[in-house]
């Protein structure tokens, strides 16, 4: 029997939608908005409809959605997210896990900082025991598509982007600081008991293949302490997450079901917000 879990990503660019036990999406959708908001509402509805559509064996009274969010959605997104999903489509539940989650049991690690290089900036996300640190997170308006745009001599868009000898904080504004000074600094600001399994662990997403020998090499040489990998593969880390984490708690504390939804049409699941009911930090 096919699995009821559908893992969902809203990337930038493209949607990807797929059953939890499979290897890899099912549909590749292209995305041309980079929020969810009332004004592409329909056509998002369109892309799951579609797709529910054509895998007419699941039932979607059964379906559990699984979406692998930025880390910066917003609830509103979600609640427009969750309507379309739990009220017009009729499936049964909707889940919100951050993405970056899903590199780490892709590698089967719960501690490490993510730093995902996205189309309009980049992400850099402390991670132990499988939480975001919401304290450290910091981004960069370093991004793709200013790297690739730049004029780069050394024959890679990240070389410069990526790391300063000059970097001194005074003359930088916050969201302005090279991904690698930036991770330094990310590392250098956490407890000291939390900086070695992180700085152990850094997991580097979204880079170009023929760019990937380069960003290795300024990681390997600026912070030589470091283990650095670099991965696109998000999907084996979802399929891990739905088949064995997702069921296995007895609350599921990120995510809303349909006949929760609408008794209250203002909720949406939110890790920040689980920080503040649990006391996690």
């Amino acid at each position: 029997m096919p699995d009821s879990t559908v893992i969902a990503y809203l990337g930038a660019g493209t949607i990807e939608i797929g059953r939890s036990d499979l290897t890899r999406p099912q549909e590749i959708t292209a995305w041309k908005r980079e929020t969810i908001d009332k004004e592409n509402e329909q056509e998002l509805r369109k892309i799951f409809e579609s797709y529910f559509r054509t895998n007419d064996y699941l039932k979607k009274e059964e379906i559990h959605v699984l979406v692998l969010e930025d880390i910066f959605i917003s609830v509103a997104e979600k609640r427009i997210f969750c309507g379309i999903i739990l009220e017009e489509l009729g499936c049964a539940y909707v889940s919100f896990i951050p993405r970056v989650l899903m590199y780490c049991l892709s590698y089967d690690v719960t501690n490490a900082l993510v730093i995902d290089v996205g189309t309009n900036s980049t992400t850099c996300v402390p991670i132990f025991d499988l939480r975001p640190l919401q304290k450290y997170i910091r981004y960069s308006k370093g991004n793709k598509r200013r790297h690739l745009l730049a004029d780069t001599p050394s024959g890679s868009p990240y070389a410069t982007a990526f790391f300063t000898k000059e970097y001194d904080p005074k003359f930088y504004e916050d969201d302005e600081v090279p991904v690698i000074n930036l991770a330094k600094c990310i590392v250098n600001s956490l407890p000291i008991d939390l900086r070695k399994p992180l700085r152990e662990n850094i997991i580097v997403v979204n880079v170009e293949e023929k760019y990937k020998t380069v960003v290795k090499d300024l990681f390997k040489k600026h912070m030589d302490e470091s283990s650095i990998r670099l991965s696109d593969d998000y999907w084996r880390g979802a399929s891990i997450y739905a088949q064995t984490i997702l069921h296995a708690k007895e609350e599921n504390v990120v995510g809303v079901g349909k006949d929760e939804f609408q008794n209250n049409l203002r909720i949406a699941p939110d890790w920040f917000d689980f920080y503040f009911r649990t006391g996690m930090k």
